[in-house]
């Protein structure tokens, strides 16, 4: 049995092992543009299909069917019938993000005239999401596309190009430090870095350590006296293994230019700067822009893409759902 869903195509997608990337579905002739109702009950019924789609290409762009509110956005991911998912302020670059309504949150505060990173979503939380949506109701009059990338190609070229990097990464590990302040920081030309008393919910130093610690992964928790909540993340591996597939889960790039000391081997030395550029090049020679249409939403694997947004005009306005 068919299903309803019409396979389109995007400028710049790619192929990766022969699965097109992101595969994009448009809706059926007959479907009404209005059709928020009917979508919700295709997505049910297509279920399974749209799991397996996934599961074989990483990310799937829904282009065409009218969405027209966070509202409609929450209904259509509900019917996908995967668990909700909190988010936690996704460290070592704790981001400000405000509930919507039911499951569905503003996305990323950073100043959209800023580049952000690659990244799988909260990868320095112990509890990872396994899928996110992002659903356009504004785009960026220019720029501002959300650019996506299979992971598993990262490590497949990081082996290939610089092996002893990727050996010893793999067998010693990384760390990131992080400093977060007590209150909100009006300076931060960055972005909008939560103060630790928000991140963690607590006033109380010792009750701050344990719940970094049980939230992050995270090993060393110190208060400085200015105030400020230094966290250390790692030792992680970057590379990690979800379905049967290596991923480059962990980034090795700073989230902001004056973190570039933030991020070591464990030892305590420096990532050769080569290794690192290797890595910004793979990023960019194998990644898919989107660029939105108001209405459109995009579901990704998590576990096995990345994402990142390239910097734009505002107004842009992007909602995000995450799942267990």
């Amino acid at each position: 049995m068919g299903h309803r869903f019409v396979e389109g195509k995007i400028e710049g997608e790619k192929e990766f092992g022969g699965k097109v990337f992101p595969k994009t579905l448009k809706p059926p002739p007959e479907m009404s543009t209005d059709g928020v109702d009917e979508l919700a009950e295709m997505v049910k019924e297509e279920r399974e299909w749209l799991h397996k789609t996934l599961e074989a290409h990483s990310a799937i762009l829904f282009k065409g069917f009218g969405l027209k509110s966070g509202d409609e956005f929450g209904r259509v991911v509900e019917a996908f019938g995967w668990e909700n998912m909190t988010y936690s302020a996704p460290a070592p670059r704790p981001i400000l993000r405000h509930l919507v309504g039911g499951r569905v949150y503003t996305s990323n505060a950073t100043p959209v005239t800023q580049l952000i990173t690659f990244h799988h979503e909260m990868a320095w939380v112990k509890e990872v999401p396994s899928k996110i949506f992002l659903y356009c109701l504004q785009p960026s009059p220019e720029g501002g596309e959300t650019s996506i990338l299979p992971s598993q190609v990262v490590v497949d070229q990081m082996e290939e190009r610089v092996p002893e990097f990727v050996s010893k990464i793999s067998t010693i590990g990384f760390v990131h430090r992080v400093s977060l302040a007590t209150e909100y920081d009006s300076e931060d030309a960055d972005g909008i870095n939560e103060p630790w008393k928000w991140i963690l919910d607590t006033r109380d130093l010792a009750e701050a350590e344990k719940r970094a610690k049980e939230k992050f992964l995270c090993r060393e928790v110190k208060f400085r006296e200015e105030g400020l909540l230094e966290l250390l993340f790692g030792p992680v591996c970057p590379i990690r293994s979800y379905g049967g597939k290596r991923v480059w889960f962990n980034t090795i790039l700073c989230y902001a230019p004056k973190d570039s000391d933030s991020i070591s081997f464990t030892d305590g030395t420096k990532l050769p700067e080569s290794a690192v550029e290797t890595y910004k090049k793979i990023l960019e020679e194998n990644c898919v822009n989107i660029k939105w249409e108001k209405g459109d939403f995009l579901l990704l694997d998590n576990l096995l893409a990345q994402h990142a947004r390239l910097p734009g005009k505002p107004p842009r306005q992007i909602l995000v759902s995450i799942c267990k």
